[in-house]
């Protein structure tokens, strides 16, 4: 879900954290269909909310380097065809399977935002990237900061994502790629990492009842209003605590994410997220509402049945990340990189 580098410049470590990080995702809209009256699984969402998108934007402006300063207008073009085909894809299955969804085409608030928003933020790095980042990130954090006042911009080309999630894109694109691979090399930082992480995640479940209040600042796309009647006088310092602590967790997840491992096969899965991340909400969608997974788990999991959730995802991950759901959205996304060689020949 980011660009490529030429493998002899990409370490594996990417690979390995974009396969983790789409695994997540998929977990995390799993859980959701717990969180209404299970604690445990609203603590795993929060958790898992905090840092799985924010560090795959980040990845992915780490990655854009070479599409925003030679302005690769096939890739950037990329983003919209795979959008509009997650719009028909989405709409379609709903139509089929729900009946009569609502379509609009410049406004999205399911799956598909995603990829409306990097194409966004990529045009806009494109128009910022001789700009001093001691200027451009300051002032987008600001703009986040502003725009949570603003209950009107939301869904609309997910401006209200894009605003919210694009510091960690801009620090993806101004972050060099070898200084960071070397900085969290370092023995010392990768425990201490550690030890953060577990301690955040004992205290996201610990104290579950008192933080889950705060969920919808984690999606992006909600105004402070909805976090009640402290969020006029103190809602851009809740965004302000957010990009704090989430900017941490991200980077703890980045250091303890190892540079190799002994099974080959998961850096190569790690390069297939975008399949995962078209068609997983569809499978469970298929799993739970309609063929009433969650029913069935209970049925023969008393107890506990909602931590099937892992098994599910981890069976949804690896079969979407096989190679002929990655050739089919191959096929699309090579599109305007095809069309524009056609224009270079026909010169």
């Amino acid at each position: 879900m980011a660009d490529s580098l030429a493998k002899s410049e990409r370490s594996s470590k990417w690979d390995i954290l974009k396969l983790i990080m789409i695994f997540l995702v998929v977990l995390g809209h799993a859980a959701d269909y717990y969180t209404a009256d299970t604690e445990s699984m609203k603590s795993l969402f929060f958790f898992i909310y905090t840092f799985h998108m924010p560090v795959f934007i980040f990845v992915s402006g780490l990655f854009a380097k070479r599409t925003v300063n030679e302005k690769r207008k096939d890739k950037i073009a990329g983003y919209l065809v795979v959008y509009l085909l997650f719009k028909i894809f989405d709409f379609g299955y709903k139509a089929i399977f729900v009946g009569a969804p609502k379509f609009s085409l410049l406004s999205e608030s399911a799956a598909p935002w995603f990829m409306l928003a990097l194409f966004e933020m990529t045009v806009i790095t494109l128009i910022v990237k001789d700009f001093s980042p001691k200027f451009v990130l300051p002032i987008s954090i600001a703009l986040a900061c502003i725009i949570g006042y603003d209950t009107e911009i939301r869904d609309f080309l997910a401006l209200s994502r894009v605003i919210v999630y694009f510091p960690f894109y801009y620090i993806g694109y101004i972050t060099d790629l070898k200084k960071l691979e070397e900085f969290c090399r370092k023995k010392t930082l990768k425990i201490s990492s550690a030890i953060f992480l577990i301690a955040y995640a004992v205290i996201v479940f610990v104290f579950n009842d008192k933080m889950y209040w705060l969920r919808p600042l984690l999606t992006g796309r909600n105004p402070f209003s909805v976090l009640g009647p402290v969020s006029w006088e103190y809602g851009f310092l809740f965004r302000l605590g957010y990009y704090v602590i989430v900017a941490a967790v991200c980077l703890a997840i980045i250091v303890i994410t190892p540079d190799k491992t002994h099974f080959g096969i998961i850096p190569k899965l790690g390069q297939r997220t975008l399949s995962v991340y078209f068609f997983h909400n569809f499978a469970l969608f298929i799993i739970y509402p309609y063929l009433g997974g969650r029913e069935f788990f209970e049925s023969i999991f008393p107890i506990g049945a909602e931590w099937v959730t892992i098994p599910v995802s981890v069976i949804i991950t690896i079969v979407f990340t096989l190679k002929p759901f990655n050739d089919f959205l191959s096929f699309f996304t090579a599109v305007p990189i095809r069309a524009e060689a056609d224009k270079q020949l026909n010169r």
